[in-house]
């Protein structure tokens, strides 16, 4: 898989503008970064569910992905302790990004 997920990076509400092109330039480091997805997932129907913010990177080639891995899970980031893993291709190329 070309596909990293990124977990428990950022918080909702630390959303902004900025953070995909921060994200782009920080996996850069590990080859070409073809796009970024930044997923918000409610968990539960209820008004107040808990949402999970889910990153989702693309490089060209699945090296890359795992350089990026490596370098990047279990690494802290704004006080939280980032979990970066690869995920399914073809459920990142249908759009799936549930797991």
């Amino acid at each position: 898989s070309t596909v990293m997920v990124l977990r428990n990076m950022v918080d909702p509400r630390d959303i902004d503008d900025d953070l995909e092109g921060e994200v782009t330039e920080e996996c850069g480091k590990f080859g070409a970064v073809n796009r970024v997805i930044i997923y918000q997932e409610k968990q539960g129907e209820e008004e107040d569910a808990e949402i999970i913010v889910k990153i989702f990177v693309e490089f060209s080639m699945s090296s890359e992905t795992q350089k990026a891995i490596q370098a990047l899970n279990g690494r802290w980031f704004a006080g939280r302790k980032v979990v970066a893993e690869v995920y399914d291709q073809e459920r990142f190329d249908n759009s799936d990004l549930s797991a």
